[in-house]
């Protein structure tokens, strides 16, 4: 991590309150202590009581615990607590082990994986149950989160039959306080209570999940805004429910919602909701709800796209405890192999909030653990990454003037560009990582850590709305960010060599020619946009050189430059210090020597459909009298000089914005903590 990244999250780190779960929302209050007659909350009456203690020489690892379960089992319910520092330096310092629960293996010589996987709750499901019927209605849900009805399954857990033979508890190890920050035994002691049932009511109506329908939510080329990483109640107990989210995702701009064409619903990891979408599917046309699943690692969070399998998500050793004694069942496996998981069951792959509380700032490991990507070049091979989240959450403080930008946006900026540097092509996706639909927590109006669904939007052009259709736009580079939601401006990038004909390429495309004339447009930037401007277009080239700026002076604005220089060139869009829009590149390689310039496809005739209605761009063609390389203070080439912003200036009003916005975010944070 470099050196900004980490001066700039030890003072993040000096405003933060206590700890915090896995994506920086207050933890809930802990209702499965441990006491010397076992763990708190709901009653329990035990068949099997496990108990143990786990070192820091385990954090990060998974560590298997079997037990057995006799035929006639109709529900397993199991019920889990562990211990905490007794005297922690800083309310963030605190352990953690993470639940999951596998089923009997058809090979004993392996351990548990993927085949055996009846789900994973992380430290937010406590007290769980699975058996063959299926969850609890949405209305005892919302009612209650955490009241569990007897029999049924608990949401974050698959349904299925209960087959006898060796079953394991997982304890995830995620974070074990040294003695050096109050966990004087340098230990966490873990308790799991496990009840066997044999109820005939509990296994009566087996669970039948909804057909999924893959059919194009809507059939033609267009550009198509959603939002790649929604979370709802197969994810924490309290999330929002599939309606709530899907009727703020797909309710319209004007009524205050998102306004979204689609959401893919990544809850985590073990894909329970999956058969839960069918039910919905109906009652949202032309709107697409796509399969997916936030897989936690402990050294950074990924989404499994589209192929609707499950993966394994535990790239630590995995270890198996018989009788006291820890056996090494399995070594660590790193990021790449998730990757090839997922790309090998048809899916796509996007990490996610890549720089989010870094781990090299003690304490931000328990304020939102693993979050940050951590993994080295090597283990990731970025060559199987086909997304990067360039924008997750709040786009900055809800307040007057919106001063921004959010800093993880920044540092996300910065991650993208050294992942392109590795020589791959990787769309730019902004994301919500939304768990409350529209809800947004917040004190005095300052959303902190918490976005709306939408907040931020990834504009795809697809060749259709559909699972398919949608992989294929990201796959292809073709996208930008909102990043503060779907209300703001669109943007359009084209671009063709000179002198050869045939349909521009869009963002994510390759061409291949010595003079290239670029076009990028912004639409809704004007004076009467939402929210007003001024708005400042920059043109990046490589990581953060720009080569061209203007200002935005009407609803329907233009651009063009050309280039002579091979690189990757893309738009970024501000309003004041706020970042509003970040596109994936152009790239700009050497003509080949057979004179075929128009690279990877250059551009695919019907690219230029619009169905947002805010702008049309086909058979638009670069206009003449282009340069090179535009000074900022002439962006159209003409003389006439635009009204632009210096790059310098634009750099010290986003710095000054950053550091409104870190004593805003600290403020707020010790509002909601009672600290301030």
């Amino acid at each position: 991590m470099g050196g900004r990244a980490l001066a700039l999250g030890c003072l993040i780190l000096a405003l933060l309150p206590g700890a915090a779960n896995a994506h920086g929302q207050q933890l809930p209050p802990v209702f499965t202590a441990m006491t010397p007659d076992g763990c708190t909350g709901r009653a329990i009456e035990p068949d099997v009581v496990k108990t143990g203690s786990f070192g820091t020489d385990l954090q990060g690892s998974y560590v298997m615990v079997p037990f057995d379960v006799p035929s006639g089992t109709t529900a397993v319910r199991v019920k889990y607590c562990y211990s905490q520092p007794e005297a922690p330096t800083s309310a963030r310092f605190r352990n953690t082990l993470d639940l999951g629960l596998y089923e009997p293996r058809s090979d004993s010589s392996r351990t548990w994986g993927v085949p055996e996987f009846r789900g994973w709750g992380g430290s937010s499901h406590p007290d769980v149950t699975v058996s063959p019927e299926g969850f609890s209605s949405e209305a005892d849900y919302a009612a209650n989160p955490r009241r569990e009805v007897p029999g049924k399954t608990t949401r974050a857990f698959r349904p299925g039959p209960m087959e006898p033979g060796e079953w394991a508890v997982e304890l995830g190890v995620a974070a074990v306080t040294p003695p050096e920050q109050g966990n004087l035994g340098g230990d966490v002691a873990y308790r799991v209570e496990i009840e066997l049932s044999s109820d005939p009511a509990f296994a009566d109506e087996p669970y039948t999940p909804a057909p999924y329908d893959r059919r194009p939510a809507r059939r033609g080329p267009g550009w198509y805004a959603g939002d790649l990483h929604v979370h709802a109640e197969h994810s924490a107990y309290g999330d929002a429910t599939m309606r709530e989210a899907f009727d703020y995702a797909f309710g319209s701009l004007e009524e205050g919602k998102a306004g979204l064409d689609f959401i893919t619903l990544s809850d985590y990891v073990s894909g329970s909701g999956w058969g839960e979408i069918g039910r919905y599917q109906g009652n949202y046309p032309g709107k697409l709800v796509a399969r997916s699943a936030e897989v936690i690692t402990y050294r950074g969070h990924l989404n499994n796209h589209g192929s609707a399998k499950v993966v394994d998500y535990r790239e630590g050793p995995i270890y198996e405890r018989r009788g006291g004694a820890t056996r090494l069942a399995r070594g660590v496996q790193p990021a790449r192999s998730i990757f090839d998981q997922i790309r090998a069951a048809g899916g796509y792959t996007q990490i996610n909030h890549p720089t989010i509380f870094p781990s090299a700032v003690p304490g931000f490991g328990s304020f939102c653990r693993g979050c940050e990507w951590s993994y080295s070049d090597a283990e990731t091979d970025y060559s199987k990454v086909d997304g990067i989240e360039v924008a997750t959450g709040p786009a900055g403080l809800r307040a007057p003037l919106e001063p921004g930008p959010n800093p993880f946006t920044l540092t996300a900026i910065q991650f993208y560009e050294d992942a392109l540097d590795t020589g791959n092509k990787i769309a730019a996706v902004g994301v919500s990582d939304s768990h409350n639909a529209g809800r947004t927590p917040s004190e005095s109006g300052l959303g902190v850590t918490q976005a709306p669904i939408g907040e931020g939007t990834t504009v795809v052009f697809a060749d259709e709305l559909s699972e398919a259709g949608v992989k294929r736009g990201v796959e292809a580079g073709h996208t930008y960010v909102k990043v503060a939601g779907n209300d703001r401006p669109d943007l359009r990038f084209e671009a063709r060599v000179a002198g050869r004909g045939g349909p521009p390429a869009i963002m994510g495309d390759t061409v291949r020619g010595d003079d290239v004339g670029f076009e990028a447009r912004v639409l809704g930037g004007g004076p009467g946009g939402s929210p007003a401007g001024p708005y400042t277009l920059l043109v990046m080239k490589d990581r953060l050189e720009p080569v061209a700026s203007a200002l935005v002076p009407d609803d329907d604005f233009t651009l063009r430059f050309r280039a002579r220089e091979r690189g990757r060139y893309r738009l970024q869009l501000m309003r004041g210090t706020a970042i509003e829009g970040v596109s994936s590149p152009i790239y700009v390689e050497a003509a080949r020597g057979d004179g075929d310039g128009d690279g990877d496809g250059g551009g695919a005739g019907e690219r230029g459909s619009d169905p947002d209605g805010r702008g049309r761009t086909e058979d638009r063609a670069p206009g003449g009298g282009d340069v090179d390389r535009l000074p900022a203070s002439d962006p159209a080439g003409d003389g006439s000089g635009g009204g632009s912003l210096p790059f310098t200036g634009f750099l010290l009003a986003t710095l000054l914005g950053l550091g409104v916005s870190l004593a805003g975010l600290g403020l707020a944070l010790r509002r909601r903590a009672g600290t301030g």
